[in-house]
């Protein structure tokens, strides 16, 4: 940032009174265009794919390290520097090679929490790689191989990175290199938590370990702060966040924007003690991450608010919330019910023993709980 955009923030709250000037800056579920505090591992990330750069298919790689170590961040900041030099002005080779007529390198980025089946990777592959839209329906996982092999056909080289492997809801590092197998032409680069040794399959060639943040995370708030916020953070307070969130810059990214949405709400412009307290309070330790919040589906994210309005701790048993929730929404009990199973077997909700009077027999009646930032959630969803 210049000193002519923060003097224009600056200016911005004088007339405003806001406080937050840039929402996405300290929304941890966006991703800046240039990580802090990571070089080392570019440099690492670059390694693992030069053979790129020699015109030559590089081995699949295996990126991962503990939640909020920054991850995604790289990997998507990579691809998008990627594709900028290849279709600027400036790219790695020329247009065709050995006079073949067939094209350059290609780089696709995918989220496995929206790509989480065979069928979703090879349509989002797919619309990476074309400018003609896939079709979402009507057409088989069979004929989607088809086409991915007739366009890799006329390419060098396409290099997909997929995003969020081994979680509850996506595809695993295993199933991935199975999808991609069929190809040629086609490298994959997969992020992921679990350590390449806890892995039930022969692991890559390349693997980068990310490793949790240490002192940078004190200079990500300070930076994504001095974004975001129209007053520059006191130091203390960054330094207390950073001590606390222990190396996760998702945790820490989370408690100041619910510090800065609780300053705004009392009228602040201004960070005070009180507000860093809640918004530490507010993020769970070991919670889900807000982007897998947020890649949930509609009927999914319903229920989350409903949830958060009717029984935010948990003590009141899943029936009884199950049908109040069909009772104010157009979704049926069973459903809801569902739902309500299917999310706390995803970590994004808690199970929690409800408190019932006199003796029971067999199993006590459990509720549900937000096992996230439920302020965080509730601000962004009403941006």
């Amino acid at each position: 940032m210049d000193l002519t955009e923060r003097i224009d923030r600056r200016r911005s709250r004088s007339q405003e009174n806001d406080l937050i000037v840039d929402r996405d800056a300290l929304n941890p579920a966006v991703h800046p265009p240039e990580p802090v505090g990571r070089e080392t591992l570019f440099e690492a990330m670059l390694d693992a794919i030069d053979p790129l750069f020699d015109r030559a298919v590089p081995p699949n790689t295996y990126v991962w390290g503990p939640p909020g170590a920054g991850k995604s961040a790289i990997v998507t900041a990579l691809i998008s520097a990627l594709e900028s030099e290849m279709t600027g002005q400036r790219p790695f080779y020329t247009a065709t090679r050995s006079g073949s007529g067939r094209a350059d390198v290609r780089f696709v980025y995918l989220d496995a929490r929206y790509a989480n089946s065979r069928f979703r990777i090879y349509r989002e592959l797919l619309d990476g790689l074309l400018v003609d839209t896939v079709p979402e329906r009507g057409v088989s996982t069979d004929a989607l191989e088809e086409r991915i092999t007739s366009v890799l056909g006329a390419s060098e080289t396409v290099l997909v990175a997929v995003d969020h492997l081994g979680e509850a809801t996506t595809t695993g590092v295993s199933e991935l290199g199975s999808f991609f197998e069929p190809f040629d032409n086609l490298a994959w680069l997969g992020v992921g938590r679990d350590p390449p040794e806890e892995l039930s399959m022969p692991l890559p060639e390349q693997q980068v370990h990310v490793p949790a943040y240490t002192y940078e995370l004190v200079d990500i708030l300070t930076v994504r702060g001095s974004r975001g916020l129209s007053q520059t953070l006191d130091h203390a307070h960054t330094q207390r966040i950073a001590e606390w969130a222990d190396g996760d810059a998702h945790d820490a990214l989370a408690a100041l924007f619910v510090a800065a949405t609780e300053a705004e709400a009392d009228g602040e412009t201004r960070l005070r003690d009180a507000h860093i307290d809640a918004g530490i309070e507010a993020v769970p330790t070991d919670g889900v991450p807000m982007g897998q919040v947020l890649a949930l589906s509609d009927n999914e994210k319903q229920v989350l608010e409903q949830v958060l309005e009717l029984s935010p701790d948990g003590d009141e048993r899943i029936d009884a919330v199950a049908a109040r929730i069909a009772d104010r929404t157009d979704l049926t009990e069973g459903t809801v019910k569902r739902l309500l199973y299917e999310l706390a077997q995803f970590g994004v909700l808690e199970r929690r023993a409800v408190a019932v009077g006199g003796a029971t027999n067999g199993r006590r009646p459990s509720g549900v709980a937000p096992n996230f930032s439920a302020r965080l959630f509730a601000a962004l969803r009403d941006r």
